[in-house]
């Protein structure tokens, strides 16, 4: 790919020329000063994923779920100006990118946009580390540092992804799942499944609960909420307004499970409550 190249002695670390990666085949461009922007990133990791060797023991492909992005400081200033714009979409872009890779991850999805403050990445170019990395070895997002977690769980076919599904049916005599509740409507969620919420529009995606009576304050994909192994994971979509889960708030791309029930859900500072809760079949 024009504009990467992998390091010598590492293969997971890769050298990025921006103006080279922009200009792709086209050799007029890449004489072009080019300003590093959230797209160029986005580009950058999902050149990166491809170049993953790695294999499962059934030879269905793996990729790389830990990325950090070492960019000039200069560069990274740029960007951190526009830093909403980056959180909210990056996530969103990848997960497409990896769905159509056909691949697995070990853990979530996780970018982190670093400062070089030891003068390694020259003015014009960047550095991108890939790792595979457990969930409960991910470092906590640093507020000097621009962080992009998508949350999933590990080893999920990438192809099956949680929006696809559709969980809005009847729990099965002998089954058991989860109900949520807020003041105009309810869903249930079957076991092993995930249900995407947010403020109703159109078109909907399938798998997508709108919910009746949301105001403008609730996102249009504001959370998504999947039960199984005995409790309920509640997530926020990176770009969305607040979610609490049973009064602990949710990072944006982040996640909290809870395995006592009833589980209190806020949204938007208390705009809107949900309540999940078991529900059993004889």
């Amino acid at each position: 790919m024009a504009g990467l190249t992998p390091d010598e002695h590492d293969p997971s670390v890769f050298q990025v020329d921006w103006s080279a990666l922009a200009a792709g085949r086209n050799p007029w461009k890449r004489a072009r000063k080019t300003a590093v922007d959230p797209f160029l990133v986005a580009k950058a990791v999902k050149e990166v994923m491809k170049q993953c060797p790695n294999r499962t023991a059934t030879g269905g492909s793996l990729v790389w779920n830990d990325y950090a992005v070492f960019l000039d400081i200069s560069d990274w200033t740029r960007i951190k100006k526009l830093e909403s714009t980056l959180v909210r979409d990056l996530g969103g872009v990848v997960e497409k990118e990896l769905a159509g890779l056909k691949a697995e991850m070990v853990g979530p999805l996780n970018v982190r946009l670093l400062r070089d403050e030891s003068g390694n990445v020259r003015p014009g170019t960047g550095v991108v580390k890939a790792e595979f990395t457990e969930t409960r070895k991910l470092a906590k997002p640093d507020a000097s540092e621009m962080t992009v977690r998508v949350g999933k769980p590990a080893a999920h076919s990438l192809t099956d992804l949680p929006t696809e599904r559709v969980p809005e049916m009847p729990v099965p005599n002998g089954g058991s799942g989860l109900r949520v509740q807020w003041d105009k409507g309810s869903a249930m969620v079957a076991g092993g499944t995930r249900i995407v919420l947010g403020r109703p529009h159109q078109p909907a995606s399938p798998g997508f609960v709108p919910l009746t009576g949301a105001a403008r304050k609730i996102s249009k994909r504001h959370l998504w909420i999947e039960g199984g192994g005995g409790g309920v994971i509640v997530g926020r979509f990176s770009g969305a307004n607040p979610v609490e889960v049973a009064g602990r708030l949710v990072q944006q791309g982040g996640q909290i499970a809870v395995d006592k029930f009833p589980v209190q859900v806020t949204l938007s500072n208390g705009e809107m409550k949900l309540t999940i809760d078991r529900v059993e079949r004889d």
